[in-house]
């Protein structure tokens, strides 16, 4: 079966904090512009059973500047820039359910024009979730004995949301090559028996 596309290009006016709910039909995907995307972050809440794609495309050149995958029931806070388009791909054989509202933007912190940015995936190998803080960029929650692609610039610090606390995790370096997959549950585990 093909994977269809639906376009939908909402230039709503979302209330801070008012949720709207997306349906994203079995096997294809949804894309959405807000004008909001200029001043808020977007926290994105699955509801379902099934992980989910989420991505960022720049519409000139029609290529991803951003992406992971949204775990089952799994919550992330993503930061879109106005000009971009906020994709959700179902790839699952159902339809799905999210809902989506803006947050308060946190300040700026890190962002050097020329830091070159690498593709890797963040794997959670424990039965419990993880919960990551990307500062600028998402706020992840890795679901159980999943897999979320990233594509994240030398120097982005990862942070383990530990209670009302965090603690630096990892910070992105050229010896995480292209294509490498991060066990964040042993630098969980790692970091605790410190």
């Amino acid at each position: 079966m093909k994977n269809l596309m639906i376009l939908a290009s909402l230039l709503l006016s979302l209330q801070l904090g008012k949720k709207e709910k997306i349906e994203v039909p079995a096997m294809k995907s949804v894309e959405l512009t807000y004008q909001e995307f200029a001043s808020f972050d977007v926290n994105i809440s699955s509801t379902s059973k099934t992980p989910i794609d989420v991505s960022v495309i720049d519409p000139k050149t029609k290529k991803q500047v951003q992406g992971f995958g949204l775990g089952s029931y799994g919550n992330a806070v993503v930061s879109v820039n106005p000009d971009h388009i906020l994709r959700l791909k179902n790839n699952s054989l159902n339809d799905m359910n999210l809902s989506i509202e803006f947050v308060e933007r946190k300040p700026y912190t890190y962002n050097p024009e020329n830091a070159p940015e690498i593709n890797f995936t963040l794997h959670n190998s424990s039965l419990k979730s993880i919960p990551l803080i990307i500062p600028n960029v998402m706020n992840p929650n890795l679901s159980p004995m999943s897999n979320s692609g990233v594509s994240l610039k030398v120097g982005q610090k990862i942070y383990f949301r530990d209670g009302a606390k965090k603690v630096l995790i990892l910070t992105v370096n050229e010896s995480i090559k292209p294509g490498d997959k991060i066990d964040m549950a042993k630098l969980v585990k790692d970091l605790k028996k410190d």
